[in-house]
């Protein structure tokens, strides 16, 4: 699937958000001046803050990346209590 939106200079994205950090101004409004979508400006904001605090980055991708490992274990051991049942109806069952 091939990407089909605008594609913004990063000094226009940088004048959108000092539009809305330094003069005050709402997301909403800012959005509807320059036809860009609210979630566009949001995500625009969200990676200067990463820019501004690589350091809060890097825990933000750590804690992503935990969040994904506890899920994980908690499929594997859904996976182990299922094989331990599924064992226990095999050694049960009379052998003909």
């Amino acid at each position: 699937m091939a990407k089909t939106g605008k594609r913004y200079s990063a000094e226009f994205k940088a004048d959108t958000i000092r539009m809305i950090t330094e003069k005050g101004r709402s997301v909403t409004s800012v959005a509807k001046d320059l036809g860009v979508s609210e979630q566009t400006i949001y995500r625009w904001m969200e990676g200067e803050k990463v820019k501004e605090h690589p350091d809060q980055a890097r825990i933000i991708e750590l804690e992503s990346e935990l969040k994904a490992a506890q899920r994980r274990i908690l499929e594997l051991e859904d996976s182990v209590t299922i094989l331990k049942k599924a064992t226990a109806l095999f050694v049960m069952q009379p052998r003909k």
